[in-house]
């Protein structure tokens, strides 16, 4: 069993400055950015990244079974099951707009928790490319602990920003 089985990506929305060390290290790592800084209308900068759900729609989503869990529980999708689907039903399923439109013969990618990198022990490198700390690798467990009133706050605005509907019906 891996050292980061049951761990996921944290980003503390209150904390991140909106530098886009993140997106540069994984566009710089893996050809394309697997979290995406998102810009809002209103100046609001913060990055979009899989929270590679318990229940993830995304996969349920699939039509050609690309996505599936890697031995640590992350959803990583198979490229090559990945190729010649045009429903995108995957981008369209997930609520946190965490799949990517890409110039490649794959049409969508994702962030897989730099499954090379947790191959060779180290854990994603937007984690440690983080300069304010914002993003962390944490055990599924600690996310409730980790959701203070800052964040719920900063994570609105984000959720507001990308599904605004479904951000007023949470509120009402």
């Amino acid at each position: 069993m891996s050292e980061f089985q049951g761990m996921t990506l944290f980003v503390d929305y209150s904390k991140c400055i909106g530098c886009e060390s993140c997106e540069a290290v994984c566009k710089f790592l893996h050809g394309s950015a697997r979290i995406v800084m998102m810009r809002s209308g209103v100046g609001l900068v913060r990055p979009l990244y899989c929270m590679h759900c318990d229940s993830a729609f995304c996969m349920r989503a699939c039509p050609q079974g690309a996505l599936s869990r890697d031995e640590d529980g992350a959803v990583v999708l198979d490229h090559m099951r990945c190729r010649g689907c045009t429903s995108l039903a995957c981008l369209i399923a997930c609520p946190y707009a965490a799949f990517f439109s890409t110039a490649t013969s794959t049409l969508v990618d994702k962030c897989d928790l730099c499954k090379e990198r947790r191959k060779e022990g180290m854990p994603p490198a937007c984690m440690e490319m983080c300069p304010c700390g914002a993003i962390r690798f944490v055990k599924r467990e600690e996310l409730a602990r980790l959701r203070t009133p800052e964040w719920e706050e900063a994570y609105r605005e984000v959720l507001e920003f990308i599904r605004p509907s479904v951000a007023r019906k949470k509120d009402g």
